[in-house]
């Protein structure tokens, strides 16, 4: 009887030690862990889909630290900092968009970058945004809507309508001369109205503008490319 109560405390014994072992190292081990970029960008979904929108930034930017080229996670993030009114921050993460190409570029998240600026008093950076949208569209008259409904807010603006206030950007897009000159051709129509003579005008000088740059008619002085950030969605407009 005595041998087999040792029997079966040393078994318990065992299986006790054995547990606490296997704890240990489950403990260990997990303290150890290194979660990679993806692990975070799921764990930040989670967040958000838990409604932590402000802790899923801090863990979007936990993913970037260890992957600064993971744009689903920056996508995600910017997202959350544009929406959370963390305008500054936001400007960062649509700056690396801008300087991204071709994947992204100045067309990318356009529309919540150059509202951005207008929320941090960049107006006419912001207006710069506009003017380079359009040009990379190869015509944009919703665009072109907005920028004339600003300067009836900022009259100073007026001036920055012509090309010449923005040779870098005419240069930077003078291939797309032919696609703007027969996107103004358009408003030549009749049935659009005198309104749209103004559209007419103002495609037909950059169009104007982006020949004389291609056939060396003019001197640039300044550089040729632009290292602000533009917003970014596609703007699709039917005529």
């Amino acid at each position: 009887m005595k041998k087999i109560l040792s029997v079966i405390f040393c078994s318990i014994a065992l299986i006790s030690f054995g547990s606490v072992a296997f704890s240990k190292q489950k403990n260990v081990s997990s303290v150890n862990t290194v979660h990679d970029a993806q692990y975070y960008m799921n764990l930040g979904k989670d967040y958000e889909w838990k409604n932590n929108k402000l802790g899923a930034i801090d863990i979007y930017t936990k993913a970037l630290q260890i992957d600064p080229d993971f744009d689903e996670a920056r996508e995600a993030r910017v997202k959350l900092l544009y929406f959370n009114g963390r305008y500054s921050q936001a400007m960062e993460d649509f700056n690396y968009f801008y300087n991204k190409l071709p994947k992204y570029g100045p067309s990318a998240f356009y529309q919540f970058r150059i509202n951005s600026k207008l929320q941090l008093g960049m107006i006419e950076e912001a207006f710069d945004d506009m003017y380079e949208v359009v040009l990379v569209y190869g015509g944009q008259a919703k665009v072109l809507d907005e920028m004339f409904a600003m300067i009836q807010q900022y009259p100073a603006l007026q001036y920055r309508l012509c090309p010449s206030a923005h040779t870098d950007l005419i240069y930077k897009y003078r291939a797309k001369a032919k696609l703007m000159d027969d996107y103004a051709e358009v408003f030549l129509d009749e049935k659009y109205g005198m309104k749209n003579m103004q559209y007419y005008k103002f495609f037909h000088d950059v169009a104007k503008a982006m020949t004389s740059m291609m056939n060396g008619q003019e001197v640039l002085e300044v550089s040729p490319y632009r290292y602000s950030p533009s917003e970014g969605s596609t703007v699709e407009v039917t005529y």
